[in-house]
């Protein structure tokens, strides 16, 4: 450990507060980008007395799959109200905030360099857990009070940024469903209706192919970047992990993606794992966890077609089906989803509502470049930061 760092178990300790009264059902994850998100583990039948009870200022962390996803889940709660988390998370807070402030530590936690160091104190089973041990023995710098406030309130400005653009994007998506919704209620159940005048049914199949391109050996020597499952909810996409060399590359990361193309998670679909990638770097690929879909330009648009495969109606047709699987994980069969009944609007209708959902999503899509872009500059300006307020190295 550098000589200006210190044992973070000098800072935190553990906490074990449980939901036994039952002050809320709330269950929370965290996801790989290090925040609170709601879960979608099934907990129907299951005690939830037995699960921690996290408040605002605590942190959380999940020490399983550390080693398969190469970063440590952790969040700090900055919630007025409680909410659960698992019973297998380490739940802690800050001993002393007058020394240590929540928000400082948060930042260290983002760190790539952090998340690197994590995996390698991962132990050796198949997915890789770190201890509560290894996670104290971690060392950080601690300056002044007034420095900490320094550094959090120059990187808050992005982190800030950020936010509102994910929050202008919940709401662009929330329009371009409630547009959807307004055009094609009616018809979005199995419920045999009359069409108006000039509409048909179709299935998904009608308008899109799956695209089962895979990689070769010249894209893996070139250098490929990798979307996993849990890089793409509900049409945000991480920042691409970039994979050099044949022994690096996941054994199921074999499905080409190109502009345009919708990725779905055919495992796990109710986790929501989906989007619509736009302007891919060469040699992108996904795991084969994932359907992609590819427009085959017969007048219906890409937001259309995602629209109609992640409405609400469908997707509980889909998870109907899913829940019959006979699989370890529950899975959909790309043929259930190409065969999902798709009502197309006469032409004056369809080209409008393709006009339409091709504005609001050209906008989510630049937010979410705004953000990776951002999300880009923080690591590069944190070492900066900490060089202004005269600590030695972030790095």
């Amino acid at each position: 450990m550098r000589s200006n760092y210190e044992a973070l178990g000098k800072h935190i300790r553990l906490v074990d507060v449980r939901n036994s009264d039952m002050s809320t059902d709330r269950l929370l994850g965290i996801n790989i980008d290090k925040y609170f998100m709601p879960s979608v583990a099934n907990v129907i039948g299951t005690d939830l007395s037995r699960y921690k009870l996290i408040t605002k200022g605590r942190f959380a962390c999940n020490p399983m799959h550390v080693g398969r996803d190469e970063r440590l889940p952790v969040a700090l709660y900055t919630e007025d109200d409680p909410a659960i988390v698992s019973p297998a998370y380490f739940m802690f807070e800050i001993i002393d905030e007058s020394v240590l402030l929540p928000e400082y530590l948060m930042m260290w936690f983002k760190r790539a360099e952090f998340d690197r160091i994590c995996w390698l104190k991962t132990d050796g089973s198949v997915r890789g857990g770190i201890s509560w041990d290894d996670i104290e023995l971690l060392g950080l710098p601690v300056p002044t009070l007034n420095k900490q406030k320094e550094i959090v309130k120059a990187y808050q400005t992005i982190t800030n940024r950020i936010a509102l653009k994910r929050k202008i994007n919940e709401c662009l998506e929330a329009t371009a469903r409630s547009y959807f919704k307004s055009l094609f209620a009616p018809y979005a159940s199995k419920t045999k209706v009359e069409l108006p005048n000039g509409w048909m049914w179709a299935n998904v199949g009608d308008y899109c192919n799956e695209n089962i391109a895979h990689i070769s050996s010249s894209d893996i020597q070139n250098g490929i970047f990798y979307l996993n499952t849990s890089s793409v909810t509900q049409n945000y996409f991480d920042p691409l992990q970039t994979i050099q060399g044949d022994s690096e590359v996941p054994s199921r990361a074999k499905r080409k993606v190109y502009h345009g193309d919708i990725v779905f998670s055919t495992v796990r679909p109710n986790l929501k794992h989906y989007g619509i990638v736009y302007y891919p770097v060469a040699n992108m690929v996904v795991s084969t966890g994932f359907t992609v879909l590819h427009n085959n330009n017969q007048g219906v648009s890409n937001e259309l077609l995602y629209l109609w495969i992640t409405n609400d109606s469908i997707s509980e047709y889909l998870q109907s089906i899913v829940e019959n699987s006979v699989s370890t994980y529950p899975t959909l069969n790309v043929n259930d989803l190409l065969a999902v009944k798709i009502v197309v609007p006469d032409k004056e209708i369809l080209e409008k509502a393709n006009h339409f959902l091709g504005v609001i999503f050209f906008s989510i899509r630049e937010n979410n470049r705004e953000i990776q872009q951002m999300t880009t500059l923080q690591d590069v300006l944190l070492p900066k930061f900490c060089q202004a307020v005269n600590i030695t190295s972030f790095e």
